[in-house]
């Protein structure tokens, strides 16, 4: 998203849960640890977000850097060795990192004078990783959440009930959803730039420090024209973001898109 957008010299600092290649993280996942109250059905809160407000709600903010909790934040994060990990990355002017959080989101009272251990700083790699793999063996892609709560409601509902049975036709739906979606994408990317190219335009990633797309008016008509004529993209048809950026950055106009998405969907 920042990527190539944002640059040094500018009054702006930002940080987010992953590369512009890697997908964020849910946290607190049925049938995961940890896990929430049975009640709960769903995720509940993302791995980076939830990283950044739990620590913000145990530390003294006055005393606090943005880059002291990027650092806690990115060691809970990343896991180099198990597949649901993200790099948090830092966009900007990074010296803004510098300031005290408080003066951006205020502090709680209750910590005030509390006090950080130096291990919560630390910059070990293998205490990093040795923290987060106790703290993320649960994480679920941000793309499967949904799939993963229906999932969890397939497998919990009594066999043979009519619970079970409607959480089956949505688990179905969701898995013929998403295969809808990645049949509709490869066959406008092969109507346009032909089958030998389809790999390549939804998996090429632009070098950092490269914007996203050239022209973003022109991702968002691809954004649009598919929404009205395919339907509007999931959570996890936002996946192929990228995939319509690299469409436009290889010359793809609002008329082929058209006719693309018609062969494609109105069948």
């Amino acid at each position: 998203m920042f990527d190539g957008l944002l640059t040094e010299d500018m009054n702006i600092y930002a940080v987010t849960a992953s590369t512009p290649a890697e997908s964020s993280y849910a946290m607190y996942c049925p049938g995961h640890y940890p896990s929430p109250e049975d009640d709960f059905e769903t995720c509940l809160g993302d791995l980076f977000s939830i990283s950044w407000i739990e620590d913000s709600e145990k530390h003294d903010l006055q005393k606090e850097t943005l880059e002291q909790q990027h650092g806690v934040v990115r060691r809970r994060t990343l896991v180099d060795y198990l597949d649901f990990s993200s790099h948090v990355m830092q966009y900007g002017n990074k010296e803004l990192s510098k300031e005290p959080i408080f003066t951006y989101i205020g502090t709680n009272p209750d910590n005030d004078n509390s006090t950080m251990k130096a291990e919560e700083f630390s910059s070990n790699p293998s205490a990093e990783i040795a923290h987060s793999s106790r703290l993320t063996r649960g994480a679920v892609s941000q793309r499967d959440a949904q799939l993963h709560y229906l999932w969890h409601r397939f497998n919990r509902s009594a066999d043979g009930s009519s619970e079970k049975i409607e959480a089956q036709k949505q688990l179905q739906n969701e898995i013929l959803s998403r295969q809808q979606v990645d049949q509709n994408i490869h066959q406008i990317i092969a109507l346009v730039f032909g089958e030998e190219n389809v790999s390549k335009m939804i998996e090429s990633i632009r070098p950092a420090g490269q914007p996203l797309v050239d022209d973003w008016d022109c991702l968002k008509m691809l954004v649009r024209i598919y929404g009205e004529i395919c339907g509007l993209l999931s959570i996890y048809g936002k996946k192929y973001t990228r995939a319509m950026a690299n469409m436009c950055n290889a010359g793809i106009n609002e008329k082929q898109m058209t006719l693309a998405s018609n062969q494609a969907c109105l069948k």
